[in-house]
């Protein structure tokens, strides 16, 4: 789409390794963004001496190439950033771009918009996301994740059975390596809104799904750092999301870095442009308000258990 709404869209069987990873790009659209704040022009970047042509200026600024935290950091500081807390967060993104990361050797069961998604989760700060039909992925059991690519998401391939087992036992992997993501150092903050919807919805059956609410019970009562809530049926019309499924992205740098990422079956959209990201935004934080409270969204779980229960 064009004026910088969507950065890319695409489907299921996209190449990973030919898009640009997420420290990268994030880093590249600060220092982008310093340079044009000073009236600079990759020129005059160039003849300071801090990169040997406009083109790897280029290249860094849209996230083509490596980064060198010793470069970022110059660059940065060319650009009038003294603050080190800021100057940190660069040299981490930066020295984040050069590791391997654990899901290049999932590549051929990762689409191009998951692999994506998953190179800007390890860079943000925060995340927040609005599901209406499933728990968010981040939080999504074993047995969850394994019912939903069974029957929501069928094989519709003449594959030999034993490889599509196959297959999904290493899709399945990739959606438990993905939590990882909110158990590290320095993980985001996370905050989900689930619609009730999602809890009444028995994916997998009843044990299943109750050990999903379980978890999810689990996670907000006990998990410091991940904030879950439901928006309840109650909430009404006021409480209508612009999408059925947002993922919200903020990084440790100006919020024109931010980004979004619209999910529908097999496939994906991100939205960078700052004013499209500012609604989102905003309609986020309205959902937020009208969502039940901490004890009552607690209630709602333990309420879905025990109809599960019964």
């Amino acid at each position: 789409m064009s004026g910088g709404q969507v950065l890319w869209a695409v489907g299921n069987g996209d190449d990973p390794g030919s898009l640009p990873a997420g420290a990268e790009r994030v880093v590249g659209a600060h220092l982008r963004r310093l340079r044009k704040e000073r009236g600079l022009r990759l020129v005059d970047v160039v003849q300071a001496g801090l990169v040997g042509s406009a083109p790897t200026l280029s290249r860094i600024e849209n996230g083509e190439t490596p980064l060198r935290a010793d470069r970022v950091l110059a660059l940065a500081r060319f650009y009038g950033v003294s603050d080190q807390t800021q100057l940190g967060s660069l040299a981490t993104l930066a020295n984040r771009s050069q590791d391997t990361q654990w899901w290049e050797e999932f590549r051929d069961v990762i689409p191009g918009w998951l692999a994506r998604l998953i190179s800007v989760e390890h860079a943000a700060h925060e995340i927040r996301t609005y599901e209406v039909q499933y728990v968010p992925g981040l939080l999504q059991t074993p047995a969850y994740a394994r019912a939903l690519m069974q029957r929501a998401f069928p094989d519709a391939t003449f594959e030999d059975p034993a490889k599509q087992q196959a297959r999904r036992e290493r899709t399945g992997t990739v959606r438990q390596r993905r939590r990882e993501v909110l158990q590290e150092a320095g993980a985001p903050d996370y905050y989900a809104l689930v619609d009730e919807a999602v809890l009444a919805r028995p994916v997998g059956g009843a044990a299943v799904m109750r050990g999903q609410l379980r978890e999810l019970y689990n996670l907000e009562e006990n998990t410091e750092g991940i904030r879950i809530r439901v928006l309840p049926f109650k909430a009404g019309d006021e409480a209508m999301a612009p999408a059925p499924s947002i993922t919200y992205l903020s990084f440790p740098s100006e919020r024109e870095e931010d980004m979004v990422y619209l999910e529908v079956r097999n496939g994906g959209s991100y939205v960078t442009n700052p004013e499209l990201v500012e609604r989102y935004r905003l309609a986020l934080t309205t959902l937020w308000s009208k969502a039940a409270t901490r004890d009552d969204t607690l209630a709602l779980l333990d309420h879905y258990i025990n109809e599960l229960n019964a």
